[in-house]
């Protein structure tokens, strides 16, 4: 597509001369002895130059089309007040003489600008900078969104607007991802070779701004400020690490590899089901399309994040699915154990080999592993320790029935959590939980809202619904 308009481009004659103009504009600027570098700065500047009086002419232009009254999506509004506004793009700022219309017949009512809503412009912006943002709020800190643009010789708008618009963007993200993640899930297919469906749900803690309560001693440290504040001193507040969920449903091939992942997000305020719901979404998603796909939940052995699962898989008419602990989680418990028992790091190792074998061969090898353990509790018996193997015995009895890894394997199902647990640190961890970051709630609900989706490789189809809702069809009235 870019190839073939490139194409178009090139072989116009009006391509050639403006080439022409180009070079000579950057040349009688920058001279002709300096170095090409400087050239190339200057050849950039000017075209940013161009562009910008290119795109500020075609949205006065459109203003000035529009009639005293106009009708938009069909109701009828009349001109209000009229104002010069600053639209951001991303070559510059564009100021357009633009009137707000007020709809007719109404007193007092809210007033709309059909210029924005007839060239899509998103929070004051042109299309192409709303998505760059967008895009880059889910990437990571706009502070290196703007640092990248600035040194691509873009002209952006100051960095506090960049935040309010990706905070904004986000925001009405999230309101919409119910509406669009349906219309997306209808035309995405399965990828071929879709062999299960494997899920998970875990937690991950992030840094939240909270305000702290009056006269109460701060639990945040912070440098002790020796010079009194020339103005009002900030709001007293603390950092609490809060756990935010995260759920993940892949399809996987036959060797329970994710072929495509979506990834979704909830804030420590929010309960698992709001993820748990979504997940479930594309779960029904992929047996509607394949009824014989198996189902799982392969994730860590915290009870509340099964029972959450659970509800889910019910509430959406799932009849049957496989449960899985995560092995590495497994592992874990039972080197845990021996170390308790068993003095001879050799001897722990081998036993350790020997399992896993049987692990992978056997669905009944964790019952032997289990009975083995319970014939060593008088090695710790009245000991500190006790407490802690007996823990380990416990966890075993509960997950028994999630740990027969021969069935997972055979159903194409991962054995691992890794898709999930990666996700808590692609997801949250790097957008989250970066050196010196702190969130209040709408902020971090924008930004996670935004990672996901992008995450989830869905964020140029999401960005083309969520557009929708800044444009409209509008007409002059005659």
């Amino acid at each position: 597509m870019a190839s073939t308009l490139e194409s178009a481009i090139e072989s116009n004659p009006h391509f050639v001369a403006l080439v022409c103009q180009l070079s000579a504009l950057t040349s009688a600027v920058s001279g002709p002895a300096d170095k090409f570098e400087t050239y190339e700065a200057t050849g950039l500047t000017v075209s940013n130059l161009i562009v910008r009086a290119m795109l500020k002419n075609k949205l006065q232009a459109v203003s000035d089309g529009l009639g005293e009254e106009v009708l938009i999506d069909g109701d009828r509004f009349r001109r209000h007040q009229e104002g010069k506004v600053a639209y951001h793009s991303l070559c510059g700022s564009l100021e357009v003489q633009r009137y707000s219309y007020r709809r007719c017949g109404e007193r007092n009512g809210a007033t709309v600008i059909p210029l924005e809503l007839t060239c899509s412009l998103v929070e004051r912006a042109t299309p192409a900078l709303s998505y760059s943002v967008t895009l880059g709020y889910a990437q990571g800190e706009l502070r290196g969104y703007a640092e990248g643009l600035d040194a691509a010789h873009r002209a952006l708008p100051s960095r506090s607007t960049l935040e309010r618009m990706g905070k904004a963007l986000g925001t009405e993200a999230k309101e919409q991802a119910p509406k669009i993640e349906a219309v997306l899930r209808q035309i995405e297919q399965l990828p071929e070779g879709t062999h299960a469906i494997s899920m998970g749900l875990d937690r991950v803690a992030v840094p939240m701004e909270e305000d702290r309560e009056k006269d109460s001693p701060g639990n945040t440290r912070r440098k002790k400020r020796t010079e009194p504040y020339e103005r009002t001193p900030p709001t007293p507040v603390d950092v609490n690490y809060r756990m935010a969920y995260v759920g993940t449903v892949s399809m996987v091939n036959d060797e329970g590899e994710a072929l495509i992942t979506r990834r979704y997000t909830a804030l420590p305020d929010a309960e698992p089901d709001e993820v748990v719901k979504r997940v479930m979404e594309d779960v029904l998603n992929g047996l509607r399309q394949n009824g014989e796909l198996n189902v799982g939940v392969v994730q860590d052995g915290a009870p509340e994040m099964w029972n959450a699962m659970g509800r889910g898989l019910r509430a959406a008419g799932v009849e049957q699915w496989t449960e899985g602990i995560d092995r590495y989680h497994l592992d874990e418990r039972l080197a845990a154990a021996l170390q308790l028992i068993e003095p001879n790091a050799s001897v722990r190792k081998g036993l350790l080999t020997f399992w896993n074998a049987d692990l992978d061969s056997s669905d009944e090898a964790i019952d032997r592993i289990q009975a083995w353990l319970g014939e060593k509790v008088d090695k710790v018996k009245g000991h500190e320790s006790e407490g802690k193997y007996l823990g380990h015995l416990v966890y075993l009895e509960n997950n028994q029935a999630r740990m027969r890894y021969l069935t997972i394997k055979q159903k194409g199902l991962p054995i691992g959590s890794g898709v999930t647990e990666g996700a808590c640190k692609s997801v949250v961890g790097q957008r989250a939980r970066g050196s010196g970051q702190r969130w209040r709630t709408v902020g971090l609900s924008a930004a996670l809202t935004l990672r996901a989706i992008h995450r989830s490789e869905r964020l140029p189809g999401f960005w083309a619904e969520l557009a929708k809702g800044y444009s409209a069809e509008i007409r002059n009235v005659a």
